[in-house]
């Protein structure tokens, strides 16, 4: 991934430097001439959208649907790295978790990282 977005930042700079270098339009010249010396950003602000922008919101849609389905009994990871067992969902925000047996505490929503399998809980 690293590759493909070095690529694509040389390109960039290739898209600037050619269009910096090109002559200046003609008095008469087509519209093009008039389009031509904005193209470069215009087509830096297409990539930044596709590179950064689209997956950005993909990923952040993504982790919003994660925790509006957690569940009693799901096993997550908290932001803090601790593996912790859902017992009871207080409100919309506040989820009671079970972190070993007979000690429960209270965490926020949006401090559960990701959902964790119950065969990798078991094999720990």
């Amino acid at each position: 991934m690293k590759l493909i977005k070095s690529q694509i930042v040389l390109l960039m700079m290739s898209v600037i430097f050619l269009g910096s270098c090109a002559p200046p339009p003609e008095a008469g010249g087509s519209p093009l001439g008039f389009i031509g010396p904005f193209l470069p950003f215009v087509l830096i602000i297409v990539l930044f959208y596709f590179l950064i922008i689209r997956p950005q919101t993909k990923q952040q849609n993504a982790r919003e649907d994660m925790l509006k389905s957690l569940k009693k009994g799901a096993n997550v990871l908290t932001n803090g790295g601790i593996m912790v067992r859902i017992i009871d969902i207080l409100d919309d925000d506040i989820l009671i978790v079970e972190i070993s047996k007979g000690v429960n505490i209270r965490i926020k929503r949006e401090f559960v990282n990701s959902l964790i399998d119950k065969e990798e809980t078991s094999k720990s």
